[in-house]
């Protein structure tokens, strides 16, 4: 075989290769979102309110807790957190915010909006009061639940919440250039791109975009 040809042959092969790594690729990562979305269902159900379709899971019996999650999950994730919690008296509500597996995501998806839809699902439950326990991005939306309907809420906790201080806004945080932002956003926004980072830089992504420790 000529020179030309076995480069050719080359050529062929390593073309081939890729493509049947990219189909290999979108399968695991089809076939792994499949998997997930089923796992998450597990448990909870899509509950009519005033505010829209909310899904939630509940556990234990007790006094009613509203668990609301962080960015890495829905109801499954505020579950995880607080299931413990059903062995000491408590009633865990853990529903999914707005955008989050089940529950759609409205027009206004605002922490205030979100906390009407909070009570909402308290009404829709028949429950009339609760604690609410915010961790991670689902603190803004707990704390306007007790701001804004404070006859509903008997305890608030914030677990590492998302949240300025008061008066000092641009120090709240370190500051994150315009670039890191959009590149956040748009891993955040992209399944496909959160999956492949957590395949390829699952510690990094989870100290710096969900900030927890690996």
């Amino acid at each position: 075989m000529g020179e030309p040809a076995l480069k050719t042959v080359v050529l062929g092969i390593s073309v081939a290769s890729l493509l049947f790594a990219t189909v290999g690729v979108g399968w695991r990562f089809r076939h792994d979102l499949e998997l997930a979305g089923a796992s998450a269902s597990v448990g909870s159900r899509v509950v009519s309110t005033p505010c829209g379709p909310i899904e939630v899971q509940q556990a234990g019996q007790g006094i009613p807790l509203l668990m609301i999650h962080g960015s890495g999950g829905g109801h499954d994730q505020g579950m995880a957190w607080a299931r413990p919690l059903t062995k000491q008296g408590v009633q865990v509500i853990a529903m999914s915010r707005f955008g989050y597996l089940r529950t759609p995501r409205p027009t206004d998806a605002s922490p205030e909006a979100q906390a009407d839809a909070h009570v909402c699902l308290l009404d829709a439950l028949g429950i009339e009061k609760a604690a609410v326990m915010g961790v991670s991005a689902g603190g803004p939306s707990a704390m306007q639940t007790a701001i804004r309907h404070p006859d509903r809420v008997s305890a608030l906790v914030l677990l590492v919440p998302i949240a300025f201080k008061p008066g000092d806004v641009n120090h709240s945080a370190p500051p994150v250039s315009d670039k890191k932002d959009a590149l956040l956003l748009r891993l955040l926004a992209s399944d496909f791109l959160f999956w492949s980072a957590l395949h390829v830089a699952r510690d990094s992504l989870m100290r710096h975009v969900l900030a927890t420790p690996p």
